[in-house]
Formats: structure tokens, sequence, C-alpha cells
């Protein structure tokens, strides 16, 4: 197909697909790739895009994030975004990076970068242009991650097309222009992280422009695998270039140069922040068993368990490009989340309370080994103690530890935790969790509103066969303010026939009385006394540090015998003790039920003035 042609169906939608699973925001995939000025199959180099976006060769599959290819002409640059995009899995789409191209495309094309928005930003002022001699320049892109804030969280990635050929003076221009990098690499900040790409057409772990890389200085590059020869077919795996071996259209050979690198500064070495994942540097599609023959030559194994795969793999890879692609996954820095899970409002005197703090590390990664380790220390101030420090691995469960409150003293308490972690480039350094509430006292359940009273006997007379007849009790919270817990009426032990309960007990008693509701039934009941002795069960309310206690209550109610006329406070009998209860249920002092019952003297249901001539009348005749 030719590549006009390709480029036109995709542009029009009419190309398939590929079937792959959505994205997900994960560690950084890197991938350095020679397209041959797109002189390949462009059929084959949108299969070799859209297999590097499902290739789980080290466990996990992930869309790359980076791309930088060699040998891009001014013309290849826009079909080669086209070509990205198609190939992509749903949501992932490619911006292109600066793109400069200097006299170049007779010199074999330029450098381009291409990158997921979705994951990173170009910082343009990044970038630079390094001439390599031969009329070739590398190029230096600045990446910064997306949702980090750090520095430490970007890198400087290069990517050159050094000389070909293999005369020593084609290694000399080589070496120069590797000098030339490593002179605009040194003079970033220490400690940068920088990745070297391209194809750096170096024959052997000897030559000079090659250890020009790996150098001693502020920029030095490492190899991740190591040093060691890259000749021969023991060391098949590591080679790049040619997948073709005979009756290619691009340059041929078969697999026995490792011509494209992926190389990195200590920054990437250390396992903290953005690093190198050990393990998942390879040449993409190499199986390791095609020394100097095509990379199709019978059965690949790049995939050990689907051959169908990696020979689909291999077919696509022998006619994209005279190179094949150099892949590796970096680790993301991680990130501090951390909540306070448990908090108060209100909570008693000297109770035994701790709240609890989640520290997560919540980097977005398929696999842990995705993202670097969150270290943290959690430090507690105010009304609130303790020092915890550890680690959470992303995609773990996080650390929950707990930090006791101070409730000595009644009043407004707060304090907080703070949550701080130096793991490299983490994003949210410091997170700090306040928290407040009130210490209150013990409620102080009462019978009198006035002074503490814990026995009640409640004495009244009743005429029979007058049904159920309520025998109300007021209880309450003695005191009581806002620093000062409600209280609440549990059960009530003791009670049996006629005596009953036809209500809900009283809860949340604050400032006003709560009432009991108790009853008895006078149906059927023969003239005598009838007493219960109850036991009145309450407590604070639900909170931390809340107790119980038991009132007495007794009830004694006669059934039959006539009520003493004037007889307000229910004994039997007339004194000017009639009197004082009569004025203190007409000041609403007192709301014992035979109290009020008996004071009623007009029958008006409310106690006033009018039920005052009534008692007079009493006391004088």
């Amino acid at each position: 197909m030719a590549l006009r042609t390709l480029i036109a169906g995709l542009m029009c939608g009419t190309v398939l697909g590929f079937a792959l699973a959505n994205p997900v925001a994960a560690q950084v995939r890197v991938v350095n790739y020679n397209i041959a000025g797109l002189n390949g199959n462009p059929a084959a180099l949108q299969d070799v895009f859209a297999a590097l976006a499902a290739d789980d060769k080290p466990g996990f599959a992930v869309a790359p994030h980076v791309y930088v290819f060699q040998e891009v002409h001014d013309s290849d640059v826009a079909p080669l975004l086209i070509l990205l995009n198609a190939s992509a899995p749903p949501g992932v789409a490619y911006s292109q990076g600066t793109y400069t191209n200097n006299n170049e495309n007779a010199a074999s094309g330029a450098q381009a970068m291409f990158y997921r928005a979705d994951t990173l930003s170009e910082d343009v002022t990044g970038h630079a242009d390094i001439y390599t001699q031969a009329s070739r320049y590398a190029d230096r892109w600045k990446l910064q991650l997306a949702g980090y804030s750090s520095p430490a969280a970007g890198f400087y990635i290069y990517s050159a097309h050094l000389k070909a050929s293999n005369s020593s003076a084609d290694a000399n221009t080589r070496l120069t222009g590797a000098t030339a990098i490593r002179n605009n690499a040194d003079a970033l900040p220490a400690g940068t992280h920088v990745i070297y790409a391209g194809d750096f057409n170096v024959y052997h772990n000897g030559e000079a422009a090659y250890l020009k890389y790996l150098s001693t200085g502020n920029a030095q590059g490492f190899d991740p695998l190591g040093t060691g020869s890259w000749a021969g077919s023991a060391n098949a795996i590591k080679h790049t270039q040619a997948p073709c071996a005979a009756g290619c259209s691009l340059v041929g050979g078969g697999m026995d140069d490792r011509f494209d690198h992926q190389l990195s500064t200590a920054a990437f070495q250390d396992g903290e922040g953005l690093s190198l994942i050990p393990g998942t540097y390879r040449s993409f599609g190499n199986d390791g068993n095609h020394y100097d023959q095509a990379i199709n030559t019978g059965n690949n194994t790049y995939y050990p368990g689907d051959i169908t795969r990696s020979n689909a793999l291999a077919a696509d890879l022998y006619v994209a490009s005279d190179h094949i692609p150099v892949v590796a996954d970096y680790q993301l820095p991680a990130v501090m989340s951390a909540t306070m899970v448990s908090d108060f409002d209100r909570i008693i005197e000297g109770a035994s309370l701790v709240l609890t703090v989640s520290i997560a590390n919540a980097a977005d990664v398929l696999v842990s080994a995705g993202a670097d380790e969150l270290d943290y220390v959690a430090v507690a101030s105010g009304a609130l103690t303790g020092t915890a420090e550890g680690s959470v691995a992303a995609l773990f469960p996080p650390a929950m530890p707990s930090f006791p409150v101070d409730t000595s003293s009644v009043g407004s308490v707060s304090g907080a935790v703070e949550v701080t972690s130096t793991s490299q480039a983490v994003q949210d350094t410091s997170i700090l969790l306040p928290t407040d509430g009130t210490v209150v006292r013990h409620a102080n359940a009462s019978y009198s509103s006035v002074q503490n009273e814990d026995v009640l006997n409640i004495t009244q007379t009743m005429e029979p066969d007058t049904g159920v007849q309520a025998v109300n009790v007021n209880l309450y919270n003695l005191d009581y303010d806002n620093l000062q817990a409600a209280l609440d009426v549990d059960a009530i032990d003791g009670l049996s026939a006629p005596f009953g309960l036809p209500g809900a007990l009283p809860t949340n008693i604050g400032a006003g009385a709560g009432i009991i509701p108790l009853s008895i039934d006078t149906t059927g009941l023969s003239a005598g006394t009838y007493t219960a002795n109850l036991n009145v069960q309450v407590s604070d309310e639900d909170l931390p540090g809340e107790m119980t206690a038991t009132m007495s209550l007794i009830l004694e109610i006669q059934i039959g015998a006539a009520a003493v006329p004037g007889d307000v406070n229910c004994d039997g009998v007339l004194t000017l003790g009639d009197v004082e209860t009569f004025v203190d249920v007409l000041l609403e002092l007192d709301a014992t039920a035979c109290h009020v019952q008996r004071a009623d003297f007009d029958q008006s249901t409310v106690i006033d003035g009018l039920d005052i001539p009534s008692l007079v009348d009493i006391f004088l005749n």
C-alpha cells in the first residue's frame, strides 16, 4: 500500500482500528525508533505502533508516552503523527513536539518527538539543536509529567542519528557528535534526569562515541544492558538492526548490530522518583534467536507463550523499517494522599479516643513497580499526640496510623496531623489534616431541676374503672449547658401490670425536662394501694466515654379512697405543705402528675389564678 493511500484512508476513517484495551495512565513508556524516512511498509509500521501499545513483555501493557524518531524528513512529520494516532488505543492521542530540520533531508532526515499530552507536557524553552557533524543535528526536548509540580518530575530526552559506516573517520565523526551532546547535557543542573536515545551507529562497546556517553561528568550516561560486548550470537538479544536479511527494500543484513540505544543518567538509575524500571529495557520483537538472520525467519518467540503473536510482530518489523524499536519503562514518582478517616465532634471528658489517618500512594500505575514508594512522616499537634513514619507502595493498602486525643479538660479542643514526604519528586510533599471538637462533662440525671435527686416516690389516689391514667415523671439533666452530654433514658426495669409504659422513653435530654410516660390501668382494680419499685436506667448520649447509671422510682397508687380536698401534695392530709406545692405547680417548678392533677381545682387543665379561690375556700372552711 502506498503511504499516501494509507494516510488518506486513515484521515477518512476507512482503515480498521486495533482492538486494544482502554488506556490507563501509568508509568512512562519511552520508545526510540529509526523509521527510515517512512520508506518501509506504512501499514506494517502502523501495526508496529499498535503492537507497542499492547506490548506486555514486562508484565503490563501501556501505550507509549514518548516516541523519538530518527530519519524524519519534513514531509514525514504529519503522516507520522497520523499513523501514531490511528494505531493508538481509544482515548490516547499524541502531540507533536518541537520539530526542527536544519537542511537535514539530504542527510537521512532530522529528529522528531511525539508525546501523550494526558501524561506529559513539553517545555518548548528546553528544546535545543546540537550539531553532530555530517550535516546532522541531535535534538533535545524537555518534558514534564502531568500532575507533578516538582522539577525532578521532568526530564530531558536527546535524540541523535550519528554518522554511519565503519571507517575510522566515521567513528571520529560519531565521537565529535557524542561529545557535543555530552557537553550540552553536562551544562544542565546536577542530578538532572536525562535520556540519550537514537541510532548511534556505534559498532562495538569499545567505540569512543559510545564510551563518551558513559564517561564521567555531570550527565554521565548508563547503559541498562551493561557495558559488555554486544557482538556475536551470544548477545543477539541486544541487536536492533537489521530485521531483513536479503532482498530488502531498505538496508538488510540480518539482526547483527546494536545501533539503537536508550541510555540515561544516574538520576534514572537510583530507584527513587522518576527511574528506570529494572528489566523493562528491550529491543522490541527481538527474541535473541535470529542472529544474522531476518527477524521473521522460522518462528519468533518474543512472546514465548504466543508464537502466533510473535510471528505477526516479526513480519511487520521485517518490512516497517531497517531498525527495530528500543523500549524502556520508567517508574513515576509517588503521589501522596492523606485523609482523616475518623473524626469527632463531641466526646466525654476522660474518654479514650484515637483518630486514624489514611496515608496512601496514589500514583496512577498498572503495577506496583510502576511508581516509587512513598516515604512519609506523620506528626500530631495540639490536642492530638504521636508520630508515625513508614513507606507505602503504589496499589498497596494505605498505612493507617492512629493518634490519641487529649480529653482531660472540658472545652473546645483542636489539633492536627501533618503528613510529609521526602520521596523524590513526590506530588504533595506536605498535607495538613486539622480537626477540632468539644470535650463535655457527663450528663447529670435528677428528678429535680434544682438539686440532685436520684430517688423519687410518687403517691397518687385514683378512682377505679377510670381507664388508663397517666403517671408522667419529669427527669432533668441537671446543670446542662453546651459543655455537658445530653441524657438518655435507656430502660425501665420492674414494670408489670397494672403499670405500663405507653410511650417512648425520652432521649437527648438537655435544658428541658424529659418526660417518662408511665401509666396505670385502673380497669377492674380493687380498692387498695398498688406499688411499683422501678429502676430507671440512664446514660450519657451516644458519645465516646458514655457511662450508665440507675435511678430509683417508686409508684404508690391508691385505688378507691376519696382524695382529701385540697391535698395538692398527695400525702392524704391537708397541711400548709399543700399550699407550698400549689405555688410550685403554679410557677411550673413542680410537674409531678398527682400534684398537677390536684392543683387543677376548676378542672380547666390549666393551673392558673382561677384555681386559687377554690384552695382558699377549702382552708377557710
